[in-house]
């Protein structure tokens, strides 16, 4: 029975329908890191260190105000509390940020990853020197 055509296109279009939904649930979120990501700037480090990734929860109102930004990163060194400074800056920098048209709801808290490794690895991103 699951062989006949109209059972695979009803397949098909449940998967699709799934991952355009699930697409577009993310896109929110994609588009307020994507605007804290343009204010950063990644700080000056030989990017074989260890450094781990930076996460903080920010917390917007409706207009796209940062209310909060909380982390529970805690720098073992003075590259990483670099990088934790660096990533602070560009939230005050790009405030207010742009709400997206999606529901608040789905944007209301937002996670946002400073990754320095994925920075250096990102062609859209230049190293200082």
């Amino acid at each position: 029975m699951t062989s006949s055509p109209i059972w695979k296109f009803i397949f098909l279009a449940a998967v699709s329908g799934f991952a355009a939904t699930a697409a577009h649930a993310q896109q929110p979120v994609v588009s307020i890191e994507a605007q804290v990501m343009r204010c950063w700037t990644s700080p000056s480090a030989d990017p074989a260190a260890s450094v781990r990734p930076i996460t903080f929860t920010l917390h917007l109102d409706p207009d796209g105000n940062l209310l909060e930004a909380r982390t529970d990163y805690v720098p073992a060194n003075a590259v990483e509390r670099t990088l934790r400074d660096a990533a602070v800056r560009a939230m005050r920098r790009c405030r207010p940020l742009r709400p997206p048209a999606a529901p608040y709801e789905e944007w209301r808290e937002t996670t946002v990853t400073f990754d320095m490794v994925r920075a250096t690895r990102s062609p859209d991103f230049l190293m200082p020197d």
